[in-house]
């Protein structure tokens, strides 16, 4: 049962072959894929071209997209500098109250 498809697949590509040659025998019919090809590598060459334009792009936009991630972080982290700045003025705001009052008992 296998080679029965095999021997149909051959003899479709017996039959595709025939064709073909008939097809290749006629010169406007080359002209023709001979043109289709030169058509497809300018195509190819123009996709080439849009695609390492659109990757340089790409890669520009994610250098540029680190560079904002970075300059975020940055900021976080004096936001977050600051925040302890505060903390630790109120801190010694309290301690300076302490002292004074103390001071006071002890006068």
């Amino acid at each position: 049962m296998g080679e029965s498809s095999r021997k149909i697949d051959v003899d479709k590509l017996i039959s595709y072959s025939d064709d073909l040659v008939e097809v290749l025998k006629d010169k406007r019919d080359i002209d023709s894929l001979t043109r289709c090809l030169s058509q497809s590598e300018s195509l190819e060459s123009s996709c080439d071209a849009d695609f390492n334009e659109t990757l340089n792009a790409i890669r520009d936009y994610q250098e540029r997209i680190d560079a904002c991630k970075q300059k975020t972080e940055r900021a976080k982290s004096d936001i977050a500098g600051e925040a302890e700045v505060d903390h630790l003025q109120i801190e010694l705001e309290q301690e300076l109250k302490k002292e004074r009052a103390l001071k006071e008992e002890l006068r």
